[in-house]
């Protein structure tokens, strides 16, 4: 900010000011409210893979096992 010319000043401080409220908003509007817990078990879909964590690359990315 040393670089920023006085008259400019201001302007800058606005722009610091908008992205700090900016910044207080986004983060009210992320928070979700917990709703009861889903049972998993409803929407789970067979797959027939006994571990997907084991070859998540190949899962995801089709990359080799």
């Amino acid at each position: 900010m040393r670089d920023i010319p006085d008259e400019d000043m201001p302007k800058m401080l606005e722009i610091v000011h908008y992205f700090k409220t900016g910044m207080k908003e986004s983060r009210k509007k992320v928070r979700v409210k917990k709703s009861k817990d889903p049972d998993l078990r409803n929407i789970a879909v067979e797959t027939g893979i006994k571990d997907l964590a084991e070859h998540h690359d190949h899962y995801l990315y089709s990359v080799s096992k």
